[in-house]
């Protein structure tokens, strides 16, 4: 399959790719806000990983950082209909909702959010912000998450953090929010360390 120009810049924006025919993004951390120190110090049990994976990279990095902080528990948001495998397919799908931040339905998690006192959640870049699925488990545990210490961990294909953690920022602003993260997905598996630094030093589990 031969790929044109119009068709690459649709699918980089669509999974925050960065490079090619001059797309250009900015890559920047969500800052400390004032009075907030790191890392926290969190009861292991009271710890929760919670990711949305569509490639396995954002997976990936979910299961080296709850295992980073003693094996706290994980858990994966699954939409109800599942996007495409296909990477086209997945953008005509997801486009529309990104772009509108809008909701998709997903499975019961079987956890109760309201349980844990630090929520480290993990998404890939689509179109510069979350994922669908994970803006609907923020939304559907708005009140659980208020006062509890909540920090963004996210997968991109070159564009960095672009609104991702201003938009994560923006629905937990009941929540005590840590700095976010980026990592580039096509280089996740050999991100170990950092992902293991980003995870303590944000948080100690006790």
């Amino acid at each position: 399959m031969n790929i044109t120009r119009r068709d690459f810049t649709r699918l980089a924006a669509a999974f925050g790719a960065v490079s090619f025919f001059g797309i250009g993004c900015t890559a920047a951390e969500e800052t400390l806000k004032e009075g907030m120190k790191m890392p926290v110090k969190v009861k292991k049990d009271k710890i929760l990983v919670a990711y949305y994976s569509w490639s396995g990279n954002t997976k990936f990095a979910a299961e080296t950082i709850s295992a980073a902080l003693g094996g706290v528990k994980l858990i994966e948001i699954k939409a109800v209909k599942p996007y495409p495998s296909g990477m086209n397919e997945c953008c005509d799908e997801a486009e529309g909702e990104c772009k509108g931040k809008k909701l998709r339905e997903i499975e019961p998690t079987g956890v109760n959010v309201a349980d844990y006192d630090a929520v480290l959640v993990g998404t890939p870049n689509w179109y510069g912000t979350m994922a669908p699925p994970v803006r609907t488990f923020l939304v559907n545990n708005l009140e659980a998450l208020k006062g509890k210490t909540v920090c963004l961990f996210q997968t991109h294909g070159g564009g960095g953090m672009q609104r991702v953690g201003a938009d994560f920022s923006e629905l937990m602003s009941g929540a005590k929010v840590l700095p976010a993260k980026a990592f580039g997905g096509s280089s996740i598996r050999s991100n170990v360390e950092a992902l293991r630094k980003f995870s303590t030093d944000r948080i100690t589990a006790e």
